[in-house]
């Protein structure tokens, strides 16, 4: 909860009207370990705020994207967020659209190899490994 109050103050600080609707987008971005769609967060959302537009969520979407505090990852087509913003590897499945991460650790490893091979100073990076989840997997192949 800390977190989120940080972050909202940090906003209201920066002149960003903080609204209700804008703080419940952020609370359940933080607190999901999941990675939804806007129109996921936007029926969520309406549940306690049935007055709340798919465009507000759009819009507080795109504002938590330029102040990266949410990282954006497509899935077929579909966008969908991201509140962990530490560095990390998002594993895709290209059939189910689920995504899960895979720890900072073996980022860093794939870094290290990276700048050595390369001579880069590499300073963050998040990326995506696509391919066909646990459950997916033997569907497909």
């Amino acid at each position: 909860m800390q977190q989120l109050e940080q972050l909202v103050s940090s906003l209201r600080e920066e002149g960003f009207r903080i609204t209700p609707q804008r703080v419940a987008i952020l609370d359940y971005l933080l607190r999901t370990d999941d990675h939804p769609s806007a129109e996921y967060i936007h029926k969520i959302i309406k549940k306690k705020y049935p007055m709340v537009s798919l465009s507000t969520v759009y819009k507080t979407l795109n504002l938590l994207k330029e102040k990266k505090l949410v990282n954006e990852i497509e899935v077929n087509g579909e966008s969908r967020f991201d509140a962990d913003t530490d560095a990390h590897i998002n594993l895709v499945c290209m059939k189910c659209g689920k995504i899960d991460d895979v720890d900072e650790d073996t980022l860093k490893e794939i870094q290290n190899r990276a700048a050595k091979k390369s001579k880069y100073l590499i300073l963050k990076g998040n990326f995506e490994l696509i391919g066909y989840c646990d459950s997916c997997k033997s569907k497909s192949i």
